[in-house]
């Protein structure tokens, strides 16, 4: 009796991992399919609105976006610290939103978050270069970088983002 049990126990084990074998690799192609980035020099930095951005009781207070391997890191699942992050504020405080998928290219910025209570956090922006490239070389330029939409929860506002330079 004691063989048999341990028969249908190796059979149902054999079973699971034979099962769970192929859909691995498929959830892993997708999660590396959320998480791109295709860029030909340094974009990383924090970059704050040129004009105040409000969503109902949200404003944003600014996206960061992380050095090339952070983003690398990241996409090949080491791990480390959310690549991207946009920075909500709220009447309880700051909120961190991090990437369910993001794609970072030399003309684009898309992000898409989850952030308190589910509320849904997208970032649908172009990126240009060449103002980019202008705002580095005048520090405390305010030339906008990333324009775009941000929306949460489903509601949408402009954004027009600058390099952050500190103060």
């Amino acid at each position: 009796m004691r063989r048999a049990a341990a028969a249908v126990v190796v059979l149902c084990a054999a079973a699971l991992a034979a099962c769970e074998g192929p859909s691995a690799p498929a959830e892993k192609i997708a999660a590396n399919e959320a998480f791109r980035h295709a860029l030909s020099g340094d974009v990383s930095g924090e970059y704050r609105p040129v004009a105040p951005v409000q969503i109902g009781e949200v404003g944003l207070d600014s996206v960061f976006i992380g050095q090339t391997a952070a983003l690398e890191a990241w996409e090949q699942g080491r791990g480390g610290s959310a690549p991207v992050v946009v920075v909500l504020t709220t009447p309880g405080g700051r909120m961190s939103v991090g990437p369910l998928s993001y794609q970072i290219t030399d003309d684009a910025v898309r992000f898409h978050g989850v952030g308190i209570k589910g509320l849904s956090v997208t970032l649908n922006a172009r990126l240009d270069q060449g103002a980019l490239a202008t705002a580095r070389r005048n520090l405390g330029d305010q030339t906008p970088v990333i324009e775009g939409t941000l929306s949460v929860g489903g509601r949408g506002a402009p954004v027009r983002l600058t390099p952050w330079t500190g103060d």
